[in-house]
């Protein structure tokens, strides 16, 4: 998995950046100034939520699994480390503030994380995960992997235990509830709607193609048969495309 993350780097910040950054916006906006404050972004990828950590005031220090994330624009990112969620290399009370967004729905017991996150995060302070809703979906999703299909793509088996071992942990309210009582640990846990008009046909197909599960085969792939595969998705999903509304779940844990 974390191969496939390094390989996809590049296709990353074309397509699915912009539509991260905008959910970490969403996310962490509750979190107000953090002004004077130490933050953490766990399972960084290419910096979406380090860019509203900054933006509010933190000093960041960053950390992913996937050493190709880490070093995308390497120059203008904050400090950082190769570190799995479930062992970080900090000390006790380490942060103020802990933002894990959409990694610990690829663990098949987010609780270790959730309890190592709220670990180094000082008494009082604030973990927010996130996590995809079960309900979270788009036509492009099926008109970009029936593409992929045609091309030769198929499924990776990584993809496939996250998506039927861990990712249900914490798509639902009721779910992320059981995962917040099994860790001991006191949360708000809450389902929220990040819509995004603005983005056109082709964005979308970006988004989709650039994602780990795609991006690494996609890159095998001709110009050609790259342009090819775009147009395919887009004819499938023909001349009325719905607005994209990403559907989450956010966790607050008090520390």
């Amino acid at each position: 998995m974390s191969e496939s993350y390094s390989q996809g780097a590049p296709a990353w910040r074309h397509g699915p950046a912009r539509i991260y950054d905008r959910m970490a916006e969403a996310i962490l906006a509750p979190l107000g100034s953090l002004v004077h404050t130490r933050a953490l972004d766990l399972g960084a990828g290419t910096g979406a939520a380090t860019k509203v950590l900054k933006q509010a005031g933190a000093r960041v220090v960053a950390t992913d699994m996937a050493v190709g994330m880490l070093r995308t624009d390497a120059m203008l990112r904050p400090p950082c480390a190769v570190a799995d969620a479930r062992a970080l290399p900090f000390r006790d009370d380490a942060f103020d503030v802990v933002a894990a967004a959409f990694v610990l729905n690829h663990l098949v017991d987010p609780t270790l994380a959730m309890r190592e996150a709220v670990r180094v995060t000082r008494p009082g302070g604030r973990v927010v995960v996130s996590a995809y809703s079960h309900d979270d979906d788009h036509p492009v999703k099926a008109a970009v992997t029936t593409a992929a299909r045609a091309a030769g793509w198929r499924p990776s088996s990584w993809m496939n235990r996250v998506r039927s071992d861990a990712m249900p942990n914490l798509a639902t309210v009721q779910n992320a509830d059981a995962q917040v009582l099994a860790a001991g640990l006191n949360a708000r846990v809450e389902k929220m709607e990040v819509s995004m008009p603005d983005l056109d046909i082709d964005a979308l197909i970006d988004w989709r193609v650039g994602m780990a599960d795609f991006a690494p085969f996609i890159a095998t792939l001709s110009a050609d048969a790259t342009v090819e595969l775009c147009a395919q998705a887009r004819a499938l999903l023909g001349d009325s495309v719905p607005t994209l509304v990403r559907k989450i779940i956010v966790i607050t844990i008090t520390a």
